[in-house]
């Protein structure tokens, strides 16, 4: 399974981010090969519009099943991801990767 956080750094002690379209980056567990892999999302971070689609676009990318943020998706996002067949974890609030995996394990 691949799980996505929105998430602030690329290790297990980094934050989700609150944000989805517009996070610091996106934090990949690939937990077959027990992988954390780093996906830089500044293209987004400023962008006028189109973030949250753009965004949901690079998690399909990465063939993520579930994706985690800190606060809400959006709607455009959220549509693009929910089309993908990839499960939502909205609103695990500000904290740690290895947090929120204990969390969405349970």
């Amino acid at each position: 399974m691949k799980i996505v956080f929105a998430a602030t750094g690329r290790n297990w002690d980094s934050l989700v981010d609150s944000r989805f379209g517009r996070a610091e980056g996106y934090t990949l567990y690939d937990e077959e090969k027990d992988e954390l892999s780093w996906h830089s999302n500044a293209e987004n971070k400023s962008a006028g519009h189109g973030a949250g689609v753009q965004a949901g676009q690079k998690v399909v990318s990465l063939g993520a099943n579930i994706v985690v943020t800190g606060g809400s998706f959006g709607p455009k996002a959220g549509d693009v991801i929910r089309a993908a067949g990839i499960e939502m974890i909205p609103d695990v609030g500000e904290i740690t990767l290895k947090e929120a995996y204990s969390k969405i394990k349970k």
